[in-house]
């Protein structure tokens, strides 16, 4: 078959981006002709980013310019009917194309008359609705937004979600039903670090933004000076403001490590304890990539999170407080906490690449048979 993955913004270098990654990788390795529909992206620092050099020799790149705003007001607005324009006129050229796979948000789907799966990470988000201070005229700012995005969900022929938290939200906010096939992580990477000697280490991994409420992890660090606590994250230029806010409030016990997680490895190797902040993460890439290098996972107690970390390999939280009793109770007995790492070491593996891909090869299979 003849696929273009629909995924705009290349640029971001997150989770989102390593579902195409491995969506590209099992594409090719079933034989199939595969397109990448997205912005200008810089293809070597990417590569490198993620270890993947070579990924997109076999790829035909249909790029375009990085969306620009007009105006600073209804950036959203402005961002849905640029990219509807440039992956639609993409689309509407090259009509030979077999099927979509669109791994970004749904309001990129194009309104084109081609079998589609969608990759689902969470239906109707809107981070102003949870972090602003006016909750009703976001309330009113988005609507057409949600009405849009409902529209498009009528062209989408397959949903694949990201966690069973997110496939109940599909179900609830959209009506569909869903297929919850994880997201590839590598695993691998990480599971070397296991053995290594450990150090009284506390860390968190991810992109530095609110989101991430790495604010909250700071809070957790204040409660516990003795110990050393550390940030690993990218930042993008929009969330500079916020790192700042961070390290100009970050207790002394605290230290920052801005790199790619995969070149700065051996720290997350020495640690002993991974705390995840976010609220209602629709699942959780870092928490086991932490897992797998044998970190016990402390996490809040939402969102995809909760699927990850069962009671035999970690712990969950609702407040500041219980993270700091979890976290000095494990450090406490390391007998205990090697027990939970290597429960945690061994979960890890459900969530490998491998399964990612062969659970989309049945995809891929069921429309190949169709076209």
């Amino acid at each position: 078959m003849r696929i273009v993955l629909v995924h705009p913004r290349m640029n971001v270098m997150g989770g989102g981006e390593r579902v195409a990654i491995h969506s590209i990788k099992e594409a090719l390795r079933e034989g199939h002709e595969v397109y990448l529909a997205c912005e200008k992206f810089d293809v070597d620092a990417f590569e490198d980013f993620f270890g993947v050099q070579g990924l997109f020799n076999d790829v035909r790149l249909l790029t375009y310019p990085p969306f620009r705003p007009l105006v600073r007001r209804a950036v959203l607005y402005q961002r849905l009917i640029y990219y509807q324009l440039m992956v639609r006129s993409i689309v509407s050229k090259r009509r030979r194309f077999d099927l979509i796979m669109n791994t970004a948000e749904i309001g990129n789907q194009p309104a084109a008359r081609l079998p589609t799966v969608q990759y689902c990470y969470f239906p109707d988000y809107f981070s102003h609705l949870e972090t602003n201070g006016f909750p009703n005229l976001w309330e009113l700012y988005y609507s057409p937004a949600r009405a849009f995005y409902h529209s498009r969900v009528s062209h989408i022929d397959r949903l694949l979600a990201v966690s069973d938290y997110t496939r109940e939200f599909v179900k609830e906010k959209w009506g569909r039903d869903s297929t919850t096939l994880y997201p590839p992580c590598p695993v691998d990477l990480y599971s070397g670090l296991r053995d290594q000697p450990k150090e009284n280490l506390v860390i968190t991994v991810g992109r530095i933004g609110p989101e991430k409420r790495m604010e909250v992890f700071l809070n957790i660090a204040r409660r516990m000076p003795r110990l050393n606590f550390a940030i690993i994250g990218s930042l993008s230029p929009d969330k500079k403001s916020y790192s700042d806010m961070l390290k100009k409030t970050a207790p002394s016990n605290v230290s920052f490590v801005l790199a790619p997680l995969r070149k700065v490895k051996d720290i997350l190797g020495k640690a002993k304890v991974y705390v995840h902040s976010a609220l209602n993460e629709h699942f959780g890439i870092t928490i086991v990539e932490a897992m797998a290098a044998g970190c016990v996972p402390v996490v809040h107690n939402s969102g995809g999170a909760r699927e990850i970390v069962t009671n035999s390999v970690g712990s969950k939280w609702d407040t500041v407080d219980e993270a700091s009793k979890q976290i000095a109770n494990l450090l406490e007995d390391d007998a205990v906490r090697g027990e939970f790492s290597k429960a945690a070491a061994a979960r890890s593996k459900l969530f490998r690449p491998e399964a990612f891909e062969s659970g989309l090869a049945r995809v891929l299979s069921e429309f190949q048979r169709s076209s």
